[in-house]
């Protein structure tokens, strides 16, 4: 039996700090509790980031990165084009329902970072930009490449929409709502009736 690696000390802080800063927000957890709840001394902590914002920045690309290869992944499991741009409403209904479920991070990280010119809220935006892109992609198989970007735009706003719904209503039924709306609005543009398995 294969065992898993042992984290490393940073990877232990960073870790603890995404689970912390999910549930409880960034300004409402301070540096001093992340290294109390690791384990890992002070000096550890300021030896891998030089301030707290670094630490978030950080938690939110790792953060980025696993969920962008999950929710590609999810999507590949599907081959035709219709289902595949359901399955993105899919992922986030499995989302809405674990039960460590909080809310989006980097809806958050915007929220408690509102400076446009800030880096934490640089990265939030970038992470919005990086679904939509693959959204336009996967809209990009049905679709000319204006409508597409259209409704990937369109898209954007639904599930960030279901995912703050779900945040607030407890209820992954969100999601599925949010693809109800997608759907008509892909009718609206081929003049047709519009349905995923």
């Amino acid at each position: 039996m294969t065992q898993k690696p042992i984290p490393s000390k940073r990877q232990t802080l960073i870790d603890k700090a995404t689970e912390l800063f999910s549930q409880e927000g960034y300004h409402a957890v301070g540096i001093d509790r992340i290294i109390t709840e690791s384990g890992v001394a002070k000096m550890t902590l300021y030896n891998h980031f030089a301030s707290k914002s670094e630490l978030v920045l950080e938690v939110l690309r790792q953060r980025e990165e696993q969920a962008g290869a999950s929710l590609r992944g999810f999507v590949d499991r599907y081959t035709l084009p219709l289902e595949r741009i359901k399955a993105v409403f899919l992922w986030h209904e499995a989302w809405f329902s674990e039960e460590t479920f909080s809310g989006c991070m980097f809806i958050n990280a915007a929220s408690e970072f509102p400076d446009h010119t800030d880096a934490i809220h640089r990265t939030a935006a970038a992470q919005k930009e990086h679904v939509t892109a693959l959204l336009r992609q996967l809209l990009g198989e049905l679709f000319d490449e204006t409508a597409a970007a259209r409704l990937a735009a369109q898209f954007l706003i639904l599930i960030d929409g279901a995912t703050v719904t779900a945040q607030i209503s407890g209820s992954p039924k969100a999601a599925m709502l949010a693809w109800d709306i997608a759907q008509q609005l892909m009718e609206g543009v081929f003049g047709r009736t519009v349905r995923a398995a």
